[in-house]
């Protein structure tokens, strides 16, 4: 396995601030994310009062929005093995360092969880998205975030986080 190293600070993504002039920069996904059919093209929206949560919002399915979060906030040994063929829907080159965020999702008691099974890839230098699904038992698609968000309360992450890219390209 190739080790890629990713990052998930917000300054390398094409996001925009609450209050910054000028539209948020457009990811495209070439592919609709599960369940979410004609939503292609994205902002990635970041909210001071959120943090550490961005927003993935929806250009063709307003007022269609994610919550996103770093999956290293919920799981800070987060690697997940990432196929060759799926680097390549988002122009991996080994050049640009993707970056990796979770899908969040809340409970009826509010409580919050994270999808570290299927994670989103995105390369800010070709504004290209994609939506990850992983076949490996290791990742949860409901990870509580909550108790490790308290722990990590106050920290923004800007250190690279790694996923192994798999040889094969058999995805």
């Amino acid at each position: 396995m190739t080790t890629v190293s990713t990052t998930s600070d917000p300054s390398r993504a094409p996001a925009t601030a609450a209050g910054q002039e000028g539209p948020p920069a457009t990811i495209r996904f070439a592919e609709a994310l599960p369940g979410l059919d004609g939503a292609q093209l994205w902002q990635l929206v970041e909210h001071e009062e959120a943090r550490p949560f961005l927003w993935l919002r929806s250009e063709d399915r307003p007022p269609l929005s994610l919550l996103l979060i770093d999956p290293r906030i919920v799981l800070p040994n987060y690697a997940p093995a990432i196929s060759r063929a799926d680097l390549a829907r988002i122009g991996f080159d080994g050049a640009t360092r993707p970056l990796i965020l979770s899908i969040v999702t809340l409970s009826e008691g509010n409580e919050a969880f994270a999808n570290l099974r299927a994670p989103i890839l995105i390369n800010p230098d070709q504004m290209l998205g994609a939506q990850v699904i992983l076949d490996d038992a290791r990742w949860s698609v409901r990870e509580p975030i909550l108790p490790r968000q308290e722990e990590a309360a106050g920290t923004r992450r800007s250190q690279p986080c790694s996923f192994s890219a798999e040889k094969s390209a058999s995805r």
